[in-house]
């Protein structure tokens, strides 16, 4: 194996997205990009202070952007969870999560450019506006696999 594999961390447990260099991290997230269609245009900073938010070998398995509350958000699936990251302009950074098992229903709605990716998690809908048609369907498959793969 030659040294640039060994930055992509593969373990037991998948990439290790924690410890990854940075070059590695941007290679897997380029590939979830291209598999779930999102441009990462308004969330790159977000991204960037992703692996600091993540719990040990907690797998990224899709992400989408869009708008929620006026602002551009980060939903980030895991295999654990749904996060919401939003990074101040300045200074900040607002981040809430929905564990798997509390996640009831996951819905996707499209339109001609954009769509509407909802997530109900038994004591509120959040709803993320403005997502990228080819995302919503992708993020939500995603989901509902694995809510299926958590049983």
């Amino acid at each position: 194996m030659s040294n640039d594999n060994k930055s992509m961390e593969y373990g037991p447990q998948g990439f290790d997205f924690k410890h990854a260099t940075p070059k590695a991290l941007q290679d897997a997230y380029n590939a979830i990009a291209a598999r779930s269609g999102d441009d990462r245009f308004l969330t790159r900073r977000e991204l960037k202070r992703l692996p600091d938010l993540l719990m040990d070998h907690e797998q990224v398995l899709s992400f989408a952007s869009g708008l929620m509350e006026g602002q551009s958000w980060l939903i980030v699936l895991t295999d654990q969870r749904i996060l919401f990251l939003n990074k101040r302009l300045f200074f900040g950074l607002i981040q809430s999560s929905i564990p798997l098992v509390r996640v009831n229903a996951i819905s996707g709605n499209t339109g001609i450019l954009f769509g509407t990716i909802g997530i109900q998690d038994g004591a509120s809908t959040r709803v993320v506006r403005n997502v990228m048609k080819r995302c919503v369907s992708s993020f939500v498959r995603d989901a509902n696999e694995a809510l299926a793969a958590r049983g």
